[in-house]
């Protein structure tokens, strides 16, 4: 039974995300939007061509982000399992993994929040303005066109999503191993803390060597 309630929710997981990429490339980030990008940038035909490329490759992300969901969960339960060992608590991978992809509901609001503010409030948007919109992020006090590129992952993933996602992980690892709330939040910390800077360095390294 358990089994089955896990393969709901990575079902129901994963069709919000699908919805949400759809909702997001056909509403908003439209083909219109693109030529107005690359109007300076590009010629006429190199747009179209571009345009032509994105709507007929467009299936293909629909593959690619079930599996880049699971492959998201996988490594980051698979992190937390190691920090489990470490720190002495015997946790399974499953119930590990279950934890995460509850959590991970969480990273569908930013998408949700892009969606109805472009949608409904903002509808003169650029292209650029959807890349760097990030709510209740470092990013969001700062103007992105003053900064360096690589700067903005790192502004970006500071945000209060995190903090939440990171609380809910907690919240999951005190009903697993029984212990109470704070001592749950101090092995969730550091283990899901090293995670995500490690992530952040490794983007930020492939942002300042792709810019080089």
């Amino acid at each position: 039974m358990t089994e089955i309630k896990n393969s709901y929710l990575i079902f129901i997981l994963v069709l919000c995300n699908l919805i949400l990429y759809y909702l997001t490339n056909e509403f908003l980030i439209t083909d219109t939007l693109i030529k107005d990008h690359y109007s300076n940038q590009l010629s006429y035909d190199r747009i179209l061509k571009l345009i032509s490329i994105k709507n007929e490759w467009s299936w293909v992300n629909y593959l690619l982000i079930p599996a880049l969901q699971l492959i998201e969960l996988s490594i980051v339960s698979f992190w937390i399992l190691c920090g489990s060992i470490i720190f002495n608590l015997n946790i399974t991978y499953k119930s590990i993994f279950k934890i995460v992809m509850i959590a991970d509901f969480i990273w569908l609001l930013p998408s949700f929040f892009s969606l109805v503010w472009f949608g409904l409030f903002d509808t003169s948007h650029s292209l650029l303005e959807i890349q760097y919109f990030a709510p209740l992020s470092l990013l969001s006090i700062y103007d992105p066109s003053q900064l360096d590129s690589w700067l903005i992952f790192p502004l970006k993933s500071i945000n209060i999503f995190e903090f939440i996602y990171l609380l809910v992980l907690a919240l999951g690892i005190k009903k697993i191993t029984s212990k109470d709330y704070d001592s749950a939040l101090k092995f969730t910390l550091p283990v899901y803390g090293s995670a995500l800077i490690v992530w952040i360095l490794f983007i930020t390294f492939l942002s300042i060597n792709m810019t080089a």
